[in-house]
């Protein structure tokens, strides 16, 4: 089976890094997929290119508009031939749906990653994207989303329902994993003290990940004449509005930011606790999931699928809830070492069980298979947890990451 994943870029994000990881686990059989950028070459195409995946750049800027772009794509499509054509983020599925035009037999679909629960905050152009894609969606073959949340508020906005799938994200517990070292490495990165409390979170600088209510929660921790410092990993993060809100409420000294890392799966372990501060946006956050792989207690706002993805072994909290922030990060950080340290191993397991590689590869491979099915026969029949064809019926979120419909 020939897969094409289309991606709006490869910089460093959830959905680029998720991609490359799958492909990745996929092994020997990872030859027959290949992957189409629309912007220039980021850091996940020498990732891909590593592990002997074709990686195509149509080279558009951000918010670019080429006809010759256009006439790229069609014709690398046309001479690739795919079975699928696998469109991740929202520019590249409408890239996906336009690229498509004229391979009667090439499988079509989408990926979404991110949750809509007022598209009233995104962008303009993403607006006008999304309701695009609404539009046309009744005409793909499948659409996959990350999060169950996703789904349901992506259908409120008009997205056909019949074919859409939820397939959550997986992380890899043999790369993000306890590890006791990795707090000296942190702290002698970030020039901090060993003895202090580290919360940390791994982002890029965007408006939807609410950074400043981050550091406003680390102001409220040091307030109580605590010992902690924050640690912002990712991209846009050195000169971002974090740093700038750390200097203004004078707490700079207590505030590491740092630009994306190769290595993050060894620093990871070094937090005492994860805070993801998101406003709006996310669907299933890998970074949570991969803090969790490495017994860290999480954090995490009330958006996506956050909530079902910490269970009972993480804190959640509304949106821009500062006061909330810090105060489940007392309750974390005031746990005794050896009880945090077997509350972060049952958020480790919990990861593992149901978010693991293996269903999330026989996902995908049901998903097209499914899809090629509907381009050839006009309807589509995926098979449930409980093995019941569902037709397009809705069904409760699956226990593990399989796909469901």
């Amino acid at each position: 089976m020939k897969v094409v994943h289309i991606i709006t870029s490869t910089g460093v994000g959830g959905a680029q890094i998720m991609l490359s990881r799958y492909l990745r686990a996929l092994g020997p059989s990872r030859k027959s997929h290949s992957v189409i950028s629309l912007m220039a070459q980021g850091p996940i195409s020498e990732e891909l290119q590593d592990i002997g995946i074709p990686v195509h750049h149509l080279g558009l800027s951000q918010g670019a508009k080429s006809w010759r772009a256009v006439r790229d794509l069609r014709q690398k499509l046309a001479a690739e031939a795919p079975d699928v054509i696998f469109g991740w983020m929202y520019h590249g599925c409408l890239a996906a749906l336009i690229g498509r035009v004229g391979l009667r037999n090439t499988a079509l679909v989408w990926g979404i990653h991110h949750s809509l629960a007022d598209i009233r905050a995104e962008k303009a152009s993403t607006r006008m994207v999304v309701r695009i894609l609404a539009t046309f969606s009744h005409r793909v073959d499948g659409i996959s989303y990350c999060s169950s949340t996703s789904r349901t508020q992506h259908e409120a906005t008009g997205f056909a329902g019949d074919r859409a799938w939820v397939i959550p994200n997986a992380v890899d517990a043999a790369v993000f994993r306890p590890d006791p070292d990795a707090r000296a490495r942190l702290t002698e990165l970030c020039g901090i003290s060993k003895d202090c409390q580290i919360i940390g979170t791994v982002a890029r600088n965007h408006p939807m990940k609410d950074h400043v209510a981050m550091v406003r929660a680390v102001a409220k921790l040091l307030a109580d004449g605590r010992d902690v410092h924050g640690v912002l990993m990712g991209t846009g993060q050195a000169n971002g509005p974090a740093k700038a809100e750390a200097a203004a409420l004078g707490i700079a000294n207590h505030i590491s930011c740092l630009e994306t890392r190769a290595d993050v799966a060894a620093l990871v372990p070094a937090f005492d606790a994860f805070l993801l501060s998101s406003a709006w946006g996310e669907a299933f956050p890998l970074a949570v999931a991969e803090a969790m792989a490495a017994g860290v207690l999480c954090v995490v706002t009330d958006v996506g699928d956050c909530a079902e993805l910490v269970g009972p072994s993480g804190a959640v909290v509304p949106p821009r809830d500062v006061d909330g922030m810090a105060r489940a990060l007392r309750g974390i950080l005031d746990l005794e070492p050896a009880e945090r340290t077997a509350a972060g191993l049952a958020a480790r397991a919990r990861v593992a069980e149901r978010f693991s590689f293996d269903p999330y590869i026989a996902a995908h491979e049901t998903f097209y298979l499914n899809a090629m099915q509907h381009r050839g026969s006009g309807r589509v029949r995926p098979e449930t947890d409980t093995g019941t064809a569902t037709d397009g019926k809705k069904t409760e979120p699956a226990e593990r990451p399989e796909a469901t419909r």
